[in-house]
């Protein structure tokens, strides 16, 4: 036989074999997690976290629902359904999920600002602006929170409020903007921007 070829189905086998292997030592890994911590509801809730970030949401909800019925009033689990549960389109069961968390934990910042993004995506402007601006309040340095309620503002017509909110959330984070350009979003923000420079000049 060519040597090449050997070494080829050599190298094949091998790197199948680590593959297993690789498999195996995760199966295992969860074996010990579930010997170790399956009552932890932290641990589970952080388990169903990477199953939601890998894209396996029904292995991601099976587990939120396993943690639920071992304390059905952990808000972080809440939170994380209603990422898996937005991740899916499903926007009216994340706004159930999102206000249970908060229902629970009130000072819950997190589950406030992905409340307030998808009653805007609901079309719920007020409810949007009010959990924004509740966020803020809560932690004046959360620029998302800013970015988010000037974009709710912009497209509400708003434009001098929406400016305002958005150089504020510029002030605590400059990078925001260059993540906007890099998702393609068209923004009246750098319209204004724009017509401020002007009447300086």
């Amino acid at each position: 036989m060519n040597q090449n070829l050997q070494d080829k189905k050599t190298f094949q086998q091998n790197n199948k074999s680590q593959n297993y292997t690789e498999l195996s030592q995760v199966k295992n890994d969860d074996l010990e997690f579930w010997k170790s911590e399956q009552d932890d509801v932290d641990a589970i809730n952080r388990l169903a976290e990477t199953y939601y970030s890998h894209g396996n949401f029904t292995s991601a909800i099976a587990l939120c629902h396993k943690a639920l019925k071992k304390q059905a009033n952990f808000a972080p689990v809440y939170k994380t359904l209603g990422n898996i549960l937005q991740a899916q389109n499903k926007i009216d069961a994340a706004i159930r999920a999102y206000s249970l968390a908060i229902k629970i934990n009130p000072n819950f910042i997190e589950a406030i600002v992905n409340l307030a993004s998808m009653c805007f995506k609901q079309g719920q402007i007020d409810a949007a602006i009010i959990n924004y601006r509740k966020a803020i309040t809560m932690k004046p340095d959360l620029a998302v929170a800013y970015w988010n309620l000037g974009k709710v503002l912009e497209q509400e017509g708003r434009f001098y409020e929406a400016f305002f909110f958005q150089e504020k959330a510029l002030e605590i984070q400059p990078s925001l903007v260059y993540n906007n350009h890099n998702n393609h979003q068209d923004s009246h923000f750098q319209k204004w921007k724009n017509l401020m420079s002007s009447c300086k000049n």
